[in-house]
C-alpha cells in the first residue's frame, strides 16, 4: 500500500514540514492501518534526526494521506532494545 506521510517537526526551535511517499506492507496495513503507517513514519523521523545530527526533536504532528492523524501513535513507539544479558 502506498501512502503519503506528512511530518511537522520542531528541531531545537526550528519548525519544519516534510512529506513523502512510502510503501507499507499490505498484510500489516490490513491488520491496523494507523499503526502500520506509524511505524514507517517513526523510522522516517529517526532518519531525519540522523540527518540533523541527532539534535533535540519534538514531533508536533504526523498525518498520512492528509487526513489521518497518527501523532499520538508515533510518539508512543519505542525502539526495540534486546535485554542486556552480558555477564559484566
Amino acid at each position: 500500500m502506498k501512502v503519503v506521510i506528512q511530518t511537522i517537526l520542531n528541531v531545537e526551535g526550528n519548525r519544519g514540514f516534510r512529506n513523502g511517499e512510502f510503501y507499507v506492507r499490505d498484510s500489516e496495513f490490513k491488520k491496523d492501518p494507523d499503526f502500520a503507517v506509524a511505524v514507517v513514519a517513526y523510522e522516517w523521523i529517526q532518519q531525519q534526526k540522523r540527518e540533523t545530527g541527532q539534535r533535540e526533536t519534538i514531533i508536533e504532528k504526523v498525518t498520512w494521506n492528509e487526513k489521518n492523524d497518527i501523532t499520538h501513535i508515533v510518539r508512543e513507539i519505542k525502539p526495540f532494545l534486546p535485554e542486556d544479558n552480558l555477564p559484566f
